[in-house]
């Protein structure tokens, strides 16, 4: 292939993932358009920050899910990840907080805990992985048994209360949008930055589209996949310190309806599941989407359960037309092959 047929492939590339980010944004638009419509309420404040704080907690599971399928992966224990760093945080809380003072440093060893233990985790993953070379879908489905268990374990099957003021602050407090949307905000821009801006990040991208042509090209495979699980572990576990801190209560099954809107906001977002293609960027758009789909039927009185059904087959259809959009290129790409 010449340089030019080379540039041509790419900016090819490029406007079928445009007009992929700008029909994420145009469903996210139609929906926005029709609650506001059909669901009185939907445009107050209130509601909004409903939005915003929901999207927030399970976002920080989508972004390092993004990295791992972008890559050709899959990363099923992001749930239990947050359950079990969260319920360490909070029985570290619970156990040393006597009931005096904000307790500031309290929490931030909390959220440090929270933070070191999703990257454990995260790393264990990639590890296993990576030397033994098993199937990401068995070995994440292995961990989530294993760290669903571990958070049952640490509280006996027990919620646990007894938090300090400053992580009530930090759940439910803040300017404009409350700090868990800022903190997430923080997360988004930096999980942007690695994936567009780091030599690692541009290899997350290259394994996802040919694994062996970046292995002859001398880059340290499992390193990379270490990283890419490392990442994904970390958003988890500040996922759980956060869902800790806005619900004001530990618990053991914490996040466990949030696998499936993680994994689906990524998918809505453009990531293929055969990797290689995707942005931190349309992971947001999409976990909107389902934010907002899920507090319009809230607001429309729509029972909990068809908000999941409307989630599943909302990314059901985004699979399906990226299916048929990535036959028309092949169709395309063909058509020119033989021009």
């Amino acid at each position: 292939m010449d340089q030019n047929t080379s540039v041509r492939h790419s900016g090819r590339k490029f406007q079928w993932a445009l007009r992929g980010r700008v029909t994420i944004l145009f469903v996210l638009v139609l929906f926005v358009v029709f609650f506001g419509v059909t669901a009185r309420g939907f445009f107050t404040k209130i509601s909004l920050e409903n939005i915003m704080v929901s999207t927030a907690l399970f976002l920080l599971l989508s972004l390092g899910e993004t990295y791992v399928m972008i890559s050709g992966g899959i990363d099923l224990s992001v749930s239990s990840m947050l359950a079990l760093s969260g319920m360490v945080s909070g029985v570290y809380i619970s156990s040393t907080y006597h009931g005096t003072g904000p307790a500031i440093g309290i929490t931030l060893i909390a959220l440090a805990l929270s933070l070191v233990l999703g990257l454990a985790g995260g790393t264990f993953n990639g590890l296993i992985i990576a030397n033994l070379k098993l199937n990401p879908l068995i070995v994440t489905l292995g961990t989530w048994g294993v760290f669903y268990g571990g958070a049952e374990l640490i509280a006996n099957g027990s919620p646990v209360g007894n938090l300090t003021p400053f992580s009530y602050v930090l759940g439910n407090g803040g300017p404009l949008v409350g700090w868990v949307v800022w903190i997430t905000l923080a997360f988004v821009i930096a999980y942007a930055w690695i994936a567009r801006r780091t030599r690692f990040g541009r290899y997350i991208f290259a394994v996802g589209a040919n694994r062996e042509a970046v292995r002859r090209a001398g880059v340290n495979l499992k390193r990379q996949s270490v990283g890419v699980y490392a990442l994904a572990g970390l958003g988890a576990g500040a996922a759980g310190f956060l869902s800790m801190a806005h619900f004001q209560t530990a618990s053991p099954v914490a996040g466990s309806d949030y696998l499936l809107i993680a994994v689906a906001a990524v998918i809505i977002g453009g990531t293929p599941l055969t990797g290689g293609e995707g942005s931190i960027w349309g992971t947001v758009v999409g976990a909107l989407i389902i934010s907002v789909l899920e507090n319009g039927f809230v607001m429309l009185n729509i029972s909990a359960f068809w908000q999941l059904v409307a989630v599943g087959l909302t990314t059901i259809l985004a699979v399906y037309f990226d299916e048929i959009q990535r036959h028309f290129q092949i169709a395309q790409a063909a058509r020119r092959n033989t021009a």
